[in-house]
């Protein structure tokens, strides 16, 4: 496929256009009711690379919103448009993880899935509209148990596609990549993290919507992975992998756009730890390097929260078509980044002088070895005790996971 003037991707099949964003180049696919149909659909699958079970001829199509619905004589299937092309779904769909629907075929243009495909379920129940159901009816019970599955599916995928390609951290191109977003909306809040354990890289999903997320008819929670966003497609081009805690942190900010408004801060604080807590409890830490799960969510050193800081800022792009909804509840969480800031700030001055204790109190101690004053070892043993409380209060002070932006 060749650029042409202005953009232009020269194919009438699959129109796009090439684009410039975050200092990288994307191509975007324009795809609609209007410029593809049934008579159109075999020149596609001819075009593109077909693979899975893609059914090359079909008797009807028609659209449902972005998605597409495919007829044959005996199956119909529901199609994803990948807006964004940046990913392949059949090295993913190696880990073979039960919790997920990996799609049965697709479309792909130069290693690239631009179409996926799943058989159409009509009755299909998504975890957002249970969850909708039990906070209407106050029963915070039945929601906590809903999103702790989805929480533990999420967990159970991230191990499995960590058993098939694994790398290790990026934090000099994820701060850079950041940077950009903070640029591309003007920004007044600048965070850099260090991201310390449990951030080395996995295949990970990209967007993970709780929308995405329903029961099986086994009654097995399950993921239907969804298509890539701008970020993720800037991101390829880049040869920019992610961390599975950036998955988890964009499962909790699209469950904190449907919860926003809709309950109280502690309320939502409790719901987002039903999440973590089912994504912890899955055996293993392959998913975090080594790293015990909750540790590598800890805001000290990045954690889960710079991701959800990512996402924010995602959502507020200019050339990212955001809902609304989404844009008012990314606002507000980047409105909290500086208190956060400042909160950070003072525990990292209370790990400071718990190391100033500990050395002070080591050196005293030394001394008290060769000089049996008591009074030296009096003040050893003061400055351990100073170092232990000052690391009580460094590691009790930093907010929960579940609550930063709250």
């Amino acid at each position: 496929m060749e650029v042409g003037t202005g953009g232009e991707i020269a194919n009438a099949a699959w129109p796009s256009v090439g684009a410039e964003a975050l200092g990288a180049e994307v191509r975007e696919l324009i795809l609609s009711e209007e410029n593809l149909g049934r008579e159109e659909w075999p020149e596609l699958v001819n075009r593109l690379e077909p693979w899975g079970a893609l059914p090359a001829e079909i008797e009807a199509l028609r659209w449902e919103g972005s998605n597409l619905i495919l007829e044959t004589e005996t199956l119909s299937y529901t199609c994803e448009v990948v807006r964004f092309p940046s990913s392949g779904m059949r090295a993913r769909a190696r880990s073979g993880d039960e919790h997920v629907d990996w799609p049965v075929g697709g479309l792909s243009m130069d290693g690239h899935d631009v179409l996926m495909v799943w058989p159409h379920e009509k009755n299909l129940v998504h975890a957002d509209e249970v969850l909708r159901k039990h906070i209407s009816s106050g029963d915070l019970e039945s929601a906590e148990e809903v999103l702790r599955r989805c929480g533990f599916a999420l967990g159970s995928a991230h191990e499995a596609l960590a058993g098939v390609w694994q790398g290790p951290p990026n934090s000099k191109s994820w701060n850079s990549l950041i940077a950009k977003m903070e640029e591309g909306i003007d920004s007044r809040t600048l965070w850099r993290a260090p991201f310390k354990p449990g951030m080395g890289t996995i295949l990970s999903f990209g967007r993970v919507p709780i929308r995405s997320f329903s029961e099986s008819p086994n009654g097995r929670i399950r993921i239907r992975p969804t298509s890539p966003g701008l970020v993720d497609a800037v991101a390829k081009s880049k040869r920019i992998e992610w961390p599975a805690a950036r998955d988890l942190a964009s499962l909790l900010h699209d469950l904190g756009v449907v919860l926003h408004g809709k309950v109280d801060e502690n309320t939502s604080s409790r719901l987002r730890a039903s999440v973590i807590d089912g994504w912890i409890s899955v055996q293993g830490r392959s998913r975090t390097s080594g790293a015990e799960p909750g540790r590598a969510l800890q805001i000290v050193g990045g954690g889960l929260a710079i991701w959800e800081y990512e996402q924010a800022l995602s959502n507020n792009l200019p050339s990212e078509a955001t809902r609304p909804d989404r844009k008012r509840y990314s606002a507000g969480v980047l409105g909290r980044v500086p208190s956060i800031q400042r909160r950070l700030f003072t525990i990292r001055i209370f790990s400071l002088l718990s190391i100033l204790g500990l050395m002070g109190g080591m050196a005293c101690l030394a001394m008290g070895t060769f000089n049996q004053a008591q009074l030296t070892q009096l003040v050893g043993a003061g400055g351990l005790l100073f170092s232990l409380g000052m690391r009580v209060l460094y590691l009790t002070t930093a907010p929960r996971p579940e609550s930063v932006f709250n």
